[in-house]
């Protein structure tokens, strides 16, 4: 499958900023079963490329006049393919796993979600059917709600309250799974409904499979195993590390962020 992505993002300030760096997360990544046609990243002002330390690309820019706007564009073509039940190819880049077992700001968990998901380390079930059984479960106790938190808000506070997006799934999750030592990262990216017009950037996790050494995606929001719908842009132990644009500013007063993703199928 041939996709073509657009994500458009713009801040707007109340006040002049007087300087702001960004750092942009948006180039989907190359493996065996995903591949970038083209693409293309725009930025106010000249950016520098690199790698961060999960292998991600991450271009860096710098605005260094006042500006109370900010807007950065990418888009291109990716071909997708379905991906073998569930399991992301090997890479040769790649962090140890036991990496993404610690907990995060945003991915602690309490006795109750420690309990909620204590069959996750049964060995005699499946390890699909485990993790498959927690992404239902876990789109079920946080049921999926726009606008209801916040990127500041963590795993407990989405699990205690009940409501969440994408994000918040994906961090309840890897919470329960990191409650039991289990290996898991958040991805971000891109889930191509073809009944729908206009799309939103998206999220999910891999779990590492210790028996297969891979990684083996799961989209709790879906609740479904990673197939060919979705587009891999980056990994990281939760969304602060793989945000797609993340940044520091002095000065601007409050902000406010339109984001625009359309995505089409060409092949």
């Amino acid at each position: 499958m041939k996709l073509h992505i657009q994500h458009h993002t713009t801040y707007s300030y109340t006040w002049p900023v007087l300087y702001s760096i960004q750092h942009v997360r948006l180039v989907p990544q190359q493996n065996h079963t995903q591949r970038i046609v083209d693409w293309k990243i725009k930025t106010p002002a000249k950016h520098q490329s690199a790698n961060d330390h999960h292998g991600n690309m991450v271009h860096t820019f710098s605005v260094n006049q006042q500006h109370r706007e900010l807007t950065v564009q990418s888009y291109g073509h990716v071909e997708i393919d379905p991906l073998c039940d569930g399991y992301v190819p090997s890479q040769a880049f790649s962090l140890n796993p036991l990496v993404y077992t610690p907990t995060t700001p945003l991915t602690q968990f309490n006795d109750e979600m420690r309990d909620f998901a204590s069959f996750v380390a049964d060995p005699h079930i499946p390890f699909v059917h485990r993790i498959l059984t927690l992404a239902h479960a876990v789109a079920d106790r946080v049921v999926y709600t726009k606008g209801s938190t916040t990127v500041a808000d963590s795993a407990i506070d989405a699990f205690e309250k009940g409501q969440g997006v994408c994000q918040d799934h994906s961090h309840v999750m890897l919470a329960c799974l990191r409650a039991h030592r289990i290996p898991a990262r958040y991805v971000s990216g891109y889930f191509f409904n073809p009944n729908v017009e206009h799309h939103d950037s998206h999220a999910w996790i891999e779990v590492f499979d210790e028996n297969r050494q891979q990684w083996l995606g799961v989209d709790a929001t879906h609740k479904s195993l990673v197939q060919g719908n979705h587009c891999r842009l980056a990994v990281a132990k939760d969304f602060t590390g793989a945000s797609p644009i993340r940044g520091i500013r002095t000065g601007g007063g409050q902000e406010s962020m339109q984001v625009q993703v359309m995505i089409e199928r060409v092949g």
